[in-house]
């Protein structure tokens, strides 16, 4: 005669409790992956933007900048005030406005010309090594400046983006370019 053992219900909730375990690992991983993927998802998307208006501002023969803040890019171009080309059918107060400012926002063209970042990314760019201060582009009265320039000659301002999340502050993204070639993209680790 043959006995069957059954689980006892303590067993049962033994193995529930390590399947639980094991599922909060799981899943406590995972969201700690979410925001790196968030953030490497948006700057693979800024390396796209930055290519695209390289390229725009070769093919359109126009000089194009980026005018930025932690949260947002706003893509603009250059109008020559002393370019026919610029100045038919501007209003005295109009041209007033671009000698102050040439810097307009780019409304030509496939590229949008305002870009946010996700919620919980924020991005600080460095110019030839030092810190820009993104309040002195954001001017009020007189409008946006670039604080990065992708010229007609397809040159453009060598610079260093840090994107990261505030929701995990274990990496950073960092986006380099020469001004020549195209960006290169890199993952910072910290305290692993």
């Amino acid at each position: 005669m043959k006995h069957s053992r059954a689980f006892t219900l303590l067993e049962v909730l033994v193995v529930l409790a390590v399947i639980g375990g094991l599922m909060a690992l799981v899943t406590i991983n995972g969201s700690d992956r979410q925001a790196q993927d968030e953030t490497e998802q948006f700057a693979r998307r800024l390396l796209a933007i930055f290519d695209s208006a390289r390229q725009e501002a070769v093919f359109q023969n126009v000089d194009l900048g980026m005018a930025m803040d932690q949260q947002s890019l706003l893509l603009l171009s250059y109008q020559d005030i002393h370019s026919q080309e610029f100045t038919a059918n501007k209003s005295r107060e109009e041209l007033d406005k671009l000698a102050k400012n040439p810097w307009q926002t780019y409304s030509t063209g496939p590229l949008r010309s305002d870009i946010d970042a996700p919620e919980h990314v924020y991005m600080a760019l460095k110019v030839d090594g030092q810190a820009i201060d993104y309040s002195d582009f954001l001017d009020g009265d007189e409008g946006p400046r670039p604080a990065l320039l992708f010229l007609s000659s397809d040159e453009y301002t060598p610079y260093e983006l840090t994107l990261a999340s505030d929701l995990d502050e274990r990496f950073s993204l960092v986006v380099r370019g020469d001004g020549f070639n195209s960006p290169l993209l890199t993952v910072e680790r910290f305290g692993e």
